[in-house]
């Protein structure tokens, strides 16, 4: 695995690192990987830990390129600056698409809660928009938001924002028939987002476009991956049934971008080795089919 990182020009409290896994022909992959690009939730706030490595960590387990998008918040966001972070990182991911072994067609944006608000503005507002988007119970219609004061504040950077400033925010009424497909998922006792991603599921019903929606039946906000692994020491947010949303999300990249197609090639390589150290082999057509790589 390769990992780098990356500074948003003009931008200086953005950052993008990318955990790039082994990816060319001598591994077997025929096609280059999808990329997903993770933005952590946290209201506008900070870039919450618990959404940001676990979370792209368990997608190169599942063998996808991962990025994580750790945007400007606080008093760095005003006039909505996270949406210029997402459109260039999404656009700078596909100028190194080739080098990368990326997929440029295969880019995905994972958000949550906040991130998740972020994410989906970029599938419907950006320049460089992903061709998908995985949605964890996101901030999408911040109308139905409660307690939603301190994020209006923080992207409007005005402490008497009116109606229409947070019009602006307010995600679901802006989707168009160009919308890339999304899959989404939350909880039904989630306090905060829910009616969110069924604002989203009937505004794509509407226009007929593509969607999953998974709503878990139990799980506060916040749940992560809803395992240990993301849980930061609380109990609350582990959750056996939810933990299955990235495993179901995997699922639904291959179901919409298809299957990625293998050659295997360990006979060849085999013998190459063998050759290297003087040695042969008394059968090579006995390795044919082996899936050791």
């Amino acid at each position: 695995m390769k990992m780098i990182h990356m500074e948003c020009p003009n931008h200086p409290d953005a950052t993008l690192e990318g955990y790039l896994l082994d990816c060319d022909i001598t591994l077997g992959l025929e096609t280059d990987r999808p990329a997903i690009i993770v933005c952590p939730g946290g209201g506008y706030v900070y870039c919450s830990p618990r959404e940001g490595e676990p979370i792209a960590l368990g997608y190169t387990a599942m063998g996808y390129h991962a990025f994580i998008l750790r945007y400007s918040t606080g008093k760095h966001c005003a006039g909505f600056t996270p949406l210029e972070e997402i459109d260039w990182a999404v656009g700078y991911i596909r100028e190194h698409a080739k080098e990368w072994h990326i997929n440029p067609e295969k880019i995905l944006v994972c958000g949550f809660s906040a991130g998740g608000h972020l994410a989906l503005a970029s599938g419907i507002l950006a320049h460089n928009k992903p061709n998908g988007m995985i949605l964890g119970y996101p901030v999408a219609s911040v109308k139905r938001y409660k307690g939603a004061d301190f994020m209006f504040q923080i992207l409007t950077g005005k402490a008497d924002y009116t109606d229409e400033d947070i019009a602006v925010f307010d995600l679901p009424p802006k989707i168009t028939k160009d919308a890339p497909p999304v899959f989404m998922f939350a909880t039904a006792e989630d306090l905060l987002t829910p009616s969110g991603v069924l604002a989203v599921a009937n505004k794509y019903t509407e226009l007929g476009l593509g969607y999953e929606l998974h709503v878990f039946q139990h799980g506060p906000h916040g749940m992560g991956l809803g395992t240990e692994v993301s849980a930061d020491g609380s109990s609350q947010v582990l959750n056996s049934a939810f933990a299955h949303w990235q495993g179901l999300s995997s699922e639904w990249i291959k179901k919409v971008y298809g299957q990625p197609q293998f050659e295997d090639k360990s006979a060849g390589k085999m013998s190459k080795y063998l050759q290297e150290l003087g040695l042969s082999m008394k059968n090579p057509e006995d390795m044919e089919g082996s899936k050791f790589a």
